[in-house]
Order: C-alpha cells, then sequence, then structure tokens
C-alpha cells in the first residue's frame, strides 16, 4: 500500500453552483502534464449546495443565513478527507463579509490547509500576464456591492475595472439567475437566451473600446465562452486551477 502521509491534494467546496465547482474541477485536470491516470493529483469535491445559502442574497440581506456555515462544514470534511490545499468556485463568496468568517473559522479550529483565493489570484495573474490596463468585469449583484475585485485592483492602481451600466448589468445578473433560462436554473445544457444576454452587452462595451473581460462570477464561463467575439476572456475559474496545480504539484503544470 502507498503511503498518503504528507501528500498534498486538492479540495473543491462545490455546490456553489454545482456546475461551478465541475467546471474547476475539470480546469484543474485540464492544466495537468499527464501521461497516465497516475499522473494527477489527488482531487477532492464536496458538493452540498442545501447547506450554503445564496451568496449574492446574504450581501444584500446580512441578517439572513450566512452561507460560510455551510462552506465551513464542507471545508471541515475535506480536510478531514485528506484535502491540503483549498479551492471554493464562486467570486461572490469572497466578499470579505464571507469570506472574514471563513478564515477565522479555519484558524480557530486549527484546520491544516491553505485556503486559495479566486480574486486575488486572477489579480495576481492579470499583473503578469494582461496587456490592457482596463478590464470590464461581469459579476452578480453581490460582487459588485461587496467590491471585492477593487479591494485588489484598486491598492495598486494597476487596472482600471470597468462596470456596465445597471441595465446591463440586469441582463448580466438574469443570465445568471433567470428561472426561465439563467445558467444556475439550466446548466446544460445553457439556454440561447443566456448567451444573448452576455453577446448584448459584450457589443456594447466593445464599442466603447474595451476589449478585456474578467468573467467574475463563475457560472458565466459556461456561457461566455460560447461568444465569438475579438475579445480576451479572464477566466477565474481557469486561473484558479493553475493555482491549485502551483501549489501541489508544480512540476505538472502544462505548459
Amino acid at each position: 500500500m502507498h503511503s498518503t502521509k504528507n501528500k498534498r491534494a486538492i479540495g473543491i467546496v462545490g455546490g456553489l453552483g454545482p456546475y461551478a465547482g465541475l467546471d474547476l474541477e475539470r480546469k484543474v485536470f485540464d492544466s495537468v502534464e499527464a501521461n497516465s491516470d497516475q499522473d494527477y493529483p489527488d482531487v477532492i469535491m464536496i458538493s452540498v449546495s442545501r447547506l450554503i445559502t445564496d451568496r449574492t442574497y446574504y450581501i444584500m440581506h446580512p441578517e439572513t443565513d450566512n452561507p460560510c456555515t455551510g462552506i465551513e462544514y464542507v471545508i471541515q470534511k475535506l480536510a478531514d478527507a485528506g484535502a491540503t490545499h483549498i479551492a471554493i468556485p464562486c467570486n461572490t463568496a469572497h466578499a470579505p463579509i464571507i469570506m472574514n468568517q471563513v478564515r477565522k473559522f479555519i484558524e480557530i479550529n486549527g484546520i491544516d490547509v491553505t485556503l486559495l483565493n479566486i480574486v486575488e489570484e486572477t489579480h495576481k495573474w492579470m499583473k503578469e500576464n494582461c496587456t490592457s490596463k482596463e478590464a470590464v468585469l461581469y459579476a452578480t449583484q453581490g460582487t459588485y456591492f461587496s467590491g471585492v475585485y477593487n479591494s485588489f485592483f484598486d491598492n495598486d492602481k494597476t487596472f482600471n475595472i470597468v462596470e456596465p451600466d445597471d441595465d446591463d448589468k440586469k441582463l448580466i445578473w438574469d443570465a445568471i439567475y433567470s428561472r426561465q433560462f439563467g445558467i444556475k436554473a439550466w446548466s446544460n445544457p445553457i439556454k440561447e437566451q443566456a448567451i444573448e444576454n452576455f453577446k448584448i452587452v459584450t457589443e456594447k462595451m466593445l464599442a466603447k473600446g474595451y476589449d478585456t473581460y474578467i468573467m467574475g462570477c463563475t457560472e458565466i464561463p459556461l456561457a461566455m465562452g460560447r461568444l465569438r467575439m475579438p475579445i480576451k476572456l479572464i477566466d477565474p475559474t481557469k486561473i484558479l486551477a493553475q493555482a491549485l496545480i502551483k501549489a501541489v504539484c508544480p512540476e505538472k503544470l502544462r505548459k
């Protein structure tokens, strides 16, 4: 039997939403240079959506149940299962009102894991790889309201984060949340109306001269990746996947 002592393993907090967790897991494996099954890192994902309340709703209504409770439950289970490096594939969950409590939970309980931050990793990646100094942020209402992206990008003045106007933000939120065609309700297959909403907003922003877009909600790449437009898409989920491989088995990172 092979020893697993001191072996690094990736943990994914799934369920925010479920397909976002699957998308991160797929992109983790896509980021590995492998010649056989055994070349891939250990990955543990636990998806318990029923325990994790909507992040945007909580940010807008902080008197309601904090989704950190469910996130903390999953983190503990992942650590118990052997995960050493954990990622939460949800941009909105990294708002300080949620993430500060999650980190406090890890510290108080002495959970020996490294928790990666999807927004921080995106910021680092863009500083190293992005030539454009302006980027349009597509995100949930909670992510915009919490200013979590601005908290990283504004500090060093490297990038100017641009937001669509309110009407166009509503099109983005509908593409994510609409029960009739939104990605959370219709993750596979994606409804054409969700893709069309992103196309409408992007055409407007492109006409204003913006060519770089941060897909700042982990559901967005599921739809926006299907656009065929002359734009540069920044995918925080892919960046997070690569950061996980760098942390766990850097020698296996696909070039």
